[in-house]
């Protein structure tokens, strides 16, 4: 029987959670999101900058908090790497930017922000195997032709040959020890699909190293050990980054779904229940870009296989073009209630520029029906499960036109980021999300507007969170009356 849903539109919607994954996948590859144009010049990086922090204010205004920055693209990068040439859409002129690093200034810009960054890394795809009908001559597969199959008129890494892994892990080593990152994101971390009778040309690598297993079985474990891998290897640099995958939205067959539909399972060979059941993974993001009964029970499936980890649904944005599937804002409200319903940690989007240009009103909608208030992220307790130090009784004041909220940490304690609450009533109840007003605040001060037209005192409290998101017990409580009346 087919999966049927009725819409939740005419229904109250579910109450905001206080904690929830707010993410957008900003894609770098063919000037999709961010930048319009690649640097040219010294003047271009400006520009490059003015049009990413337009970009943040935006998902910073809308109460997002994840920015997955597309950092590895097609065996090229977005930041000065030792190991693989800039990426062309980001950096046409390497020699005008010595002393600019985008990936740094992305980074930097988000945190600002209260915005996480993490590296989106697309992990097996090397580029067309002829670009403006010449054979690629990327650095990066003329270096290892050895280790590449051509597949369909691309190019990808053999994830069957053990030097892949190591390859790689030079990158994922390479980009974990030299930023600050939150958070790092496997993108194609599989095998390409079958084309037609066509499929991927590895049975030279199967004999080698086979084993005897099936050649189903043997590609599933390639991948699975490079996900253990790259999950050990970024947890002995910095435990608190996040690491997580975009995965194919369809795990294996639901009976009853009338639609035929690839599978991460058994057509790509990816096993992401598995990388959560073994505790490789901290996040799994399921790429869900379709509607109706190829979305819902899927997610629900999804939800069923997390093994006290986290999933959040892809959200098929671009699915709203003309030339696509030509959605209404509805479908995509539908997908948002449905995963907050079953529940899900939270949703990711593609791509980035349908929000910011407000494509159809979607970015509108979101921000007022789901996104109202600041959402902190869920905790990655299975890391680590303590509480930070309580941060001091905040000094609230007046300063020129501006509430200066400031507090104080012990200094025995490693910084972190803070949270206000704010509320009329005592005690101030920090489980409600209306009561959230600032999150992800890395100094012990901040400006909030003062609103002169209400005749109210506010109380104000803080808490202080870890890089494991892991929040401490709340301050004691500031006083602030606002308005014009003598005080």
């Amino acid at each position: 029987m087919a999966f049927i849903f009725f819409s939740f539109s005419w229904l109250t919607l579910t109450a905001q959670p206080k904690q929830e994954i707010r993410a957008v996948w900003l894609t770098t590859n063919y000037a999709l999101d961010w930048p319009r144009r690649p640097i040219r010049n010294q003047q271009d990086v400006a520009k490059q900058q003015e049009e990413l922090c337009q970009i943040l204010d935006q998902l910073k205004q809308a109460n997002f908090n994840i920015v997955f920055f597309q950092t590895r693209i097609r065996g090229n990068v977005g930041y000065p790497s030792a190991i693989e040439p800039w990426s062309p859409f980001i950096v046409n002129n390497p020699k005008v930017i010595a002393e600019y690093d985008p990936l740094a200034f992305v980074i930097e810009a988000c945190h600002r922000r209260g915005l996480e960054c993490h590296a989106w890394f697309v992990t097996y795809p090397m580029g067309a195997e002829k670009i403006n009908k010449r054979p690629n001559s990327s650095q990066s597969v003329a270096k290892n032709k050895q280790l590449i199959k051509k597949y369909n008129g691309e190019l990808y890494l053999d994830p069957g040959n053990p030097q892949t892994n190591t390859y790689l892990l030079t990158l994922v080593r390479e980009l974990v020890s030299r930023y600050d990152l939150d958070g790092f994101h496997f993108d194609y971390i599989r095998y390409p699909e079958r084309n037609g009778r066509s499929d991927f040309p590895d049975q030279d690598t199967y004999k080698k190293y086979g084993n005897g297993q099936t050649l189903s079985d043997w590609r599933r474990e390639n991948i699975n050990r490079f996900a253990y891998m790259a999950y050990d290897t970024i947890k002995a640099i910095k435990p608190w980054v996040q690491v997580s995958s975009s995965v194919l939205g369809m795990y294996h067959k639901i009976p009853g779904t009338t639609q035929s539909h690839l599978t991460a399972y058994s057509d790509v060979f990816q096993d992401p229940v598995d990388w959560l059941k073994q505790g490789k993974h901290d996040l799994i993001v399921p790429m869900m870009y379709y509607a109706d009964d190829l979305f819902f029970p899927f997610a629900d499936d999804w939800t069923n296989s997390l093994h006290c980890r986290y999933v959040a649904p892809g959200i098929g944005l671009y699915r709203m073009d003309d030339n696509e599937e030509n959605w209404d804002v509805q479908k995509v409200i539908d997908q948002i209630d449905y995963t907050r319903s079953i529940p899900a940690q939270g949703n990711v989007y593609y791509r980035t520029r349908h929000l910011t240009e407000n494509r159809k009103g979607i970015l509108s909608a979101i921000k007022t029906r789901f996104y109202a208030y600041p959402a902190q992220l869920p905790p990655l307790s299975w890391l680590d499960n303590e509480p930070p130090a309580i941060p001091s009784r905040p000094d609230v004041v007046q300063k020129d036109t501006s509430l200066h909220v400031s507090w104080e940490v012990p200094d025995d304690k490693e910084p972190g980021y803070y949270s206000i609450y704010c509320s009329e009533h005592f005690p101030i109840d920090t489980e409600n999300p209306e009561n959230l007003i600032a999150t992800r605040i890395h100094d012990t001060e901040y400006y909030l507007p003062l609103d002169k037209t209400k005749e109210k005192g506010f109380y104000y409290l803080i808490t202080a969170s870890d890089r494991y998101h892991n929040e401490s017990r709340g301050s004691e409580v500031g006083f602030f009356y606002m308005g014009s009346l003598e005080k």
